[in-house]
């Protein structure tokens, strides 16, 4: 994929604090260092909103293909609300990325994935860390979309009843990732009140579609 999606915003780079050019090695050397520590922060919170993303589209996905070939009918009515929800939660994340200058991949689940570019300025060490910490993480989504196109590949194949399970037994263990994705996120982040906010408020969503496709998982 060999993607880039990080904008050090003008906010971020105030608060890093690393103006011009230092004539002194210590203070360049501390300087590097200081952006180093940023850049992985950075890096780290892009690649946690990812795997939100990822999910968000996975179960969309999913949930498309249910519309396809499933004819029950409690299956079809959960998946239309599985596709609005998580649509609904995806374009939060969006939009609370683009406040905070943090460019998510770019994932594509029917075709091959796309690439996304880099922009924005840098400063001494924040973009050579963000750089060397993604390199690895984005060798890992790309194997993370390529085994989610395999699961539908053989999601597809199936029919009637056996479709419906295996469809709800997928969004039981995915709901249960979203569930722990949040709470990792509230413990890791506690600091940002823009993402709290958002991970406390879809926090009941993953709950109350866990228990829904228990319940139509128990029924078929």
């Amino acid at each position: 994929m060999k993607m880039r999606r990080y904008l050090l915003g003008t906010g971020l780079m105030m608060m890093i604090g690393l103006g011009g050019a230092c004539s002194h090695e210590s203070k360049y050397e501390a300087a590097r260092k200081t952006g180093q520590q940023v850049g992985e922060a950075v890096a780290t919170k892009v690649q946690f909103a990812d795997q939100f993303a990822m999910l968000d589209k996975k179960e969309v996905a999913l949930g498309k293909l249910a519309l396809k070939k499933s004819s029950n009918s409690q299956v079809r009515a959960f998946a239309h609300q599985l596709i609005e929800n998580h649509e609904q939660h995806l374009a939060s994340l969006d939009s609370y990325a683009d406040a905070s200058a943090l460019r998510l991949a770019q994932i594509d689940l029917s075709t091959e994935p796309g690439v996304g570019g880099s922009g924005g300025p840098g400063s001494i060490g924040v973009k050579e860390a963000a750089k060397k910490q993604s390199a690895q993480y984005d060798e890992k989504l790309d194997k993370q979309i390529e085994n989610f196109k395999g699961q539908l590949r053989d999601l597809s194949a199936k029919s009637g009843s056996e479709f419906d399970k295996d469809f709800l037994a997928q969004i039981e263990k995915d709901q249960k990732t979203g569930t722990e994705l949040t709470e990792k996120g509230l413990k890791e982040y506690s600091d940002d009140a823009s993402l709290a906010l958002l991970l406390g408020r879809n926090a009941p969503i993953f709950e109350r579609q866990l228990e829904q496709a228990k319940a139509l998982s128990a029924s078929i």
